[in-house]
Formats: structure tokens, C-alpha cells, sequence
């Protein structure tokens, strides 16, 4: 193992977890932050565990060598007064006011140099050069193979490139997988967002049902929306995803606990998609969705009492996606028929 550096302080993490058995136990579940003073941080990176051995009251030999802790590290940065630090999480209440030091393990991963050929290879991605681009993202994958930043990007220039979604489903895959070692939040967000829009394009490109992928396309999106509930992409994939799934179930039967599981999927869709309409109205995509949504809840509600509030939402997205229209894509005739047939009885047309 190779020292890292030195705990400078232990307190508990911001945020307020708890649950049902943590009530009854009166027990706080919420982990403890940790604070390091490094030297040096190379070698440290973003979700690598680091191991705290315990120290003599001089601070300076070790106590029978014990690893009294194991902590995740969040983040490295460097402080004007005190130079690099390391901020971690894990459950040390044990340690309480202990001398303790940090180590990593031994590790031959050339992560400088793979950062270094992302870099390279992010400048030939910018450029347009994706046969550049492919061969140093695949250079630095080998370099760092758990490294999400990698897989995301080389998935990214697969995609982009065209080489074939297959290549790109396998790279986003070991980025989800590694997903809590990205080195910055933007860059999971990105990802996040990325992800959910290629499983939505690659689901219909399969055109065939992937149980897997409906049951993986949900994570993600409940993820992205833990994560970021502010952005809009996050809550347009989430309905998007939600509506695919909607339509699987219609397919399935029409048994009692199918209809459940559709009325829930339709109460999250709209919730989604009132989400995302209140931050951003302007987008014809989400009006495209929505008609498409209503018009179905407007078939299964025919003769109810709630037939005339799809219908009218039918109409209100109708005209803003006549209005937002792009034209860089073709619209279904049949649910332009839908829109105006819900116009014509609204008195509209």
C-alpha cells in the first residue's frame, strides 16, 4: 500500500438519510465525511477507495499496521491555505478521535496517461477526425478500463461515426456500470442524458421486445432525476421512457394487475411531462410526444368522464407542435388525423 496522506477531520455528511428500521433503532445511517491532506494526488482519482490504518499517539509509527476504515473519495482539490485535499465518505464511527492515515493500494493503471489520450482524443472527436478520435478513446480505455469517462466518450465517437450502436451500447453499458467513478458531475449528467436518449433510439431500432432494456431505461432515468431535477432533458427522457413502457403493457394483456401497472405508468407520464413542459414549452419533440400520449389515454377513455380532458390536452399540444414544428422530421399521418379529429369536436375546425 502507499500512503496518500494525513485525516485532517471527520464529520457527518450533509444530507439527512433515514428509514424506517433507523427510527425504531434511533441509529444515524447518514455516513461520516472525511477530509485528507495529500501531498501529492496522483494516483487519487474520484470513486477510488482509500484505507485508513490507525497511528501511534505520536503520529508517526503505525499501530500493528490495522486498517480501521474504508472511504470513497468524492472529490480532490487544491486549497489556497492548505494546499491538496481529498474528500471521502464512509462509516468510521468507530475511529472517533484516533491519529489516522490514508493509503491506496498498489496499482499499475496508467491513469495520466489515459487522461492525457482522452484529451487527444477529445480534440480530434471537436475536429471532426473520428478515425483519430476512435484510436486514442481506445488507447485510453485499455490504459484505464474502469474509468467512465473513457467508455463514455469512446461509446460517444462510436455513435457519432457510425460505426454501429452495438459498439456504443457495450461502452455505455461499462460507463453505467462505473458510473460513481466520473470524474465531475457534469460530465455523469451528460452521460446520463446521453444514455437515455441512445436506449430510447436504440430500443426502437430493435423494434422487438428487450426486457432487460425496459427494465434498464427506468434506472437511468430515476438516477438523472435524483441527480439533476432541474434540467429539462432529464425529465423528457423520463417520460419518453415511461410512455415506452406504458405501451409495452398495453401490448401485454389486459389482465388486473396489467391495468394497474398501465394507470400508474400513465399517472408518472403526465407527471413527467408536465415537468418538463413547465421548464421548457418551446420544444417540438415533447409536444410530438405528448399528442402522441393524449391521443392514446383520449382511445382508452372514450365515453368516460375524463374523455373530454385528453381530448382538449390533445388539441392544446396539437397546436403548440404545429407551431414548433421544425420540419426535420415527418409526422405521422395518423396522429396529424388524431389532432384534427380532436379539433373537429372540440368545435375547433
Amino acid at each position: 500500500m502507499i500512503v496518500v496522506g494525513e485525516v485532517v477531520g471527520i464529520e457527518k455528511a450533509s444530507f439527512y438519510e433515514v428509514d424506517k428500521l433507523s427510527q425504531e433503532l434511533e441509529v444515524d445511517t447518514r455516513p461520516d465525511t472525511v477530509t485528507i491532506k495529500v501531498a501529492d494526488p496522483k494516483g487519487i482519482r474520484v470513486g477510488q477507495t482509500l484505507y485508513l490504518l490507525e497511528k501511534n499517539q505520536d503520529h508517526k509509527t503505525f499501530r500493528d499496521g490495522n486498517i480501521v476504515g474504508m472511504i470513497t473519495v468524492k472529490s480532490v482539490y487544491l486549497t489556497t491555505f492548505f494546499g491538496w485535499q481529498v474528500r471521502g465518505e464512509g462509516y468510521l464511527r468507530l475511529i472517533e478521535d484516533r491519529p489516522v492515515t490514508a493509503a491506496r493500494l498498489l496499482d499499475t493503471t496508467k491513469y495520466d496517461e489515459a487522461f492525457l489520450a482522452k484529451k487527444q482524443g477529445d480534440h480530434y472527436f471537436a475536429k471532426g477526425q473520428m478515425d483519430e478520435a476512435l484510436r486514442k478513446y481506445k488507447h485510453a480505455v485499455s490504459l484505464d478500463q474502469s474509468s467512465p469517462d473513457l467508455h463514455y466518450a469512446l461509446g460517444k465517437a462510436h455513435w457519432k461515426d457510425g460505426e454501429g450502436y452495438v459498439s456504443t451500447a457495450f461502452e455505455y453499458s461499462m460507463a453505467w456500470k462505473n458510473r460513481e467513478r466520473f470524474s465531475n458531475p457534469q460530465e455523469r449528467l451528460l452521460f446520463l442524458v446521453d444514455y437515455l436518449r441512445f436506449l430510447t433510439f436504440y430500443f426502437k431500432v430493435e423494434g422487438k421486445e428487450n426486457k432487460k432494456q425496459l427494465e434498464l431505461m427506468p434506472q437511468v432515468a430515476k438516477e438523472a432525476r435524483t441527480l439533476y431535477p432541474k434540467i429539462y432533458e432529464v425529465w423528457l427522457y423520463s417520460f419518453e421512457v415511461t410512455f415506452i413502457n406504458l405501451l409495452h403493457t398495453n401490448l401485454a394483456g389486459n389482465s388486473v394487475d396489467l391495468r394497474k401497472s398501465r394507470d400508474e405508468l400513465s399517472i408518472r407520464a403526465e407527471e413527467f411531462l408536465n415537468k418538463a413542459y413547465n421548464l421548457r414549452k418551446s420544444d417540438y419533440y415533447l409536444h410530438k410526444l405528448a399528442c402522441e400520449f393524449y391521443n392514446l389515454r383520449w382511445k382508452e377513455t372514450r365515453g368516460s368522464q375524463e374523455e373530454t380532458k385528453y381530448r382538449s390536452k390533445l388539441v392544446e399540444h396539437g397546436k403548440l407542435l404545429r407551431l414548433y414544428y421544425t420540419g426535420e422530421t415527418t409526422l405521422s399521418e395518423d396522429l396529424l388525423n388524431a389532432i384534427r379529429l380532436a379539433e373537429k369536436q372540440s368545435g375547433l375546425l
